[in-house]
């Protein structure tokens, strides 16, 4: 075993020693009621198959595929069965803008015209360029979709009204749609609100391929899928990976009739909708998702810059209950934050969430959509997991037990300082107890007694009221103490 691969081995074994029984058991119950809730779930709606994946923090604890992946031939589906992301796509093409911006080679607010000089909107009274950061937020005034796919979505009404019948148009080339930018009209007012849009992360994405000297996909896959071992993820399948893509399904009303889903196709809906996967591995960029600090595996991104996707970058829409990051969405539920995103095309429908406190992830996809109603696995199953999962974790006695006895006290000591060293202080360990002495009034020397890893009290109040915090880098290691709400920063000297 090599040494990157012990390491995640390592975190694993971690995760689990560090859940306290209580916990686990509570868990190990209901995730053996999860089939049954699958089961019947997509029996209801009637999904041909169901594919589920179950984050809780680096581990996946629930993993499980049901139906078919192909209902003519009975070929069942399983959790090597590869589908359509669709719009999940975005939160990869928003990943590769922030890898470019941590390598210098974009800046989030560069106007788009430097990437893209063909576009060349007339923009609105008092308001500047488009630029990579608006395009990621879905806040640069720009209509869901470029003014050429009109005829795409006629074709598609025409194939629902007409019942699976016609040939669907895909949209111009990536070429073309260059050629016409000249003639884009920004149709609502930048960065008031989100106004979700396919054509904004398409032009992303060729902004971004061009900056980077890459094509696109092949950009994605080496820089973000390979190194979190997505292996069953592109833009492109194999003949094996083919022969693991499910077949979509479409149900339409009145009677929601099944029909085949119309061929996939088109070169620039890549930047947009283009990526397969599986559950799993989605599950394996959830958990990426929930490492709070820099780990011995492929850094894909830095923490702060992981945090700042997921943070409010946008107006509240009066149209939606989500507020939108950089390639991500948010809304709450049960007092948590959730992080997520969905994706739809004919016959696929997939959806990505987590919980960053809880450090709680689902995955879902399935091979069907309901163009006409709202049959599809859009909440109702998250929603079930989270309503029986959040108590469990929320839960004080699932809480792992202090033992002030395993703390090392050795990373706490040293010099401390408030910047200017206006107050210097000394942190010391004695007859096995840590000590905190302000410099310039040596009389103040106190005992101070662990109330939990990283916070201490004095010890004539145990176990009461927090009055020194120490606080680590992304290394783990100690770098101030607040004390009287006072930071003061560790000399490493």
């Amino acid at each position: 075993m090599n040494r990157r691969n012990a390491v995640i081995v390592l975190s694993l074994i971690i995760v689990i020693i560090n859940m306290p029984i209580f916990a686990q058991n509570s868990l190990d119950s209901l995730i053996q009621t999860l089939p049954e809730t699958c089961t019947s779930l997509m029996k209801q709606r009637g999904w041909p198959s169901l594919s589920i994946a179950i984050v809780l923090d680096q581990k996946i604890i629930f993993s499980q595929a049901f139906g078919y992946s192909d209902i003519e031939n009975q070929i069942p589906a399983t959790t090597k069965t590869i589908y359509r992301a669709g719009s999940i796509t975005k939160v990869f093409v928003a990943t590769m803008l922030m890898q470019l911006a941590e390598k210098g080679k974009v800046n989030l607010n560069d106007p788009l015209i430097k990437y893209i000089p063909e576009y060349t909107p007339e923009y609105p009274v008092n308001t500047g360029p488009t630029t990579l950061r608006q395009l990621a937020t879905h806040t640069a005034g720009l209509h869901v979709d470029l003014a050429q796919g009109f005829w795409h979505y006629f074709a598609n009404f025409l194939w629902v009204v007409d019942k699976g019948k016609g040939e669907i148009p895909w949209g111009p080339s990536k070429n073309e749609l260059v050629s016409t930018l000249n003639k884009v009209e920004i149709e609502y007012t930048p960065d008031q609100y989100p106004n979700y849009s396919n054509f904004g992360y398409q032009l992303l994405g060729i902004a971004l391929e061009k900056a980077a000297q890459e094509p696109f996909d092949d950009y994605i896959k080496s820089n973000i899928l390979d190194s979190l071992y997505m292996n069953n993820s592109g833009f492109r399948l194999n003949d094996e990976q083919k022969s693991r893509l499910a077949k979509g399904y479409v149900y339409l009303e009145p009677n929601f009739d099944r029909y085949d889903a119309p061929e996939w196709g088109g070169e620039i809906i890549k930047y947009s909708g283009g990526l397969y996967t599986t559950p799993e591995d989605l599950a394996h960029f959830i958990s990426f998702q929930l490492r709070d600090q820099v780990e011995n595996t492929p850094r894909v991104l830095s923490g702060d810059d992981l945090r700042l996707m997921r943070s409010q970058q946008t107006l509240m829409s009066s149209q939606s209950k989500d507020v939108y990051g950089i390639g991500w969405a948010m809304y709450q539920d049960q007092g948590h934050e959730v992080v997520g995103h969905a994706g739809g095309h004919w016959g696929f429908f997939a959806k990505a969430e987590f919980i960053p406190d809880l450090k709680l992830g689902v995955v879902i996809m399935t091979n069907c959509n309901y163009p006409q109603g709202d049959l599809g696995p859009a909440k109702h199953l998250t929603q079930i997991i989270y309503e029986k999962f959040i108590p469990i974790l929320e839960k004080k006695e699932s809480e792992p037990i202090f033992d002030p006895k395993k703390i090392n006290l050795n990373k706490y000591v040293g010099h401390y300082s408030v910047p200017g060293e206006y107050a210097n202080a000394q942190v010391f360990i004695k007859d096995d107890t840590l000590y905190f002495s302000l410099i310039e009034k040596p009389d103040f020397n106190v005992r101070i007694l662990p109330l939990n890893l990283n916070s201490f009290c004095f010890s004539s109040d145990p176990g009461k009221h927090e009055m020194f915090h120490f606080y680590t880098d992304e290394m783990g290691n100690i770098s101030s103490l607040k004390f009287l709400s006072y930071l003061f920063k560790k000399n490493n000297k």
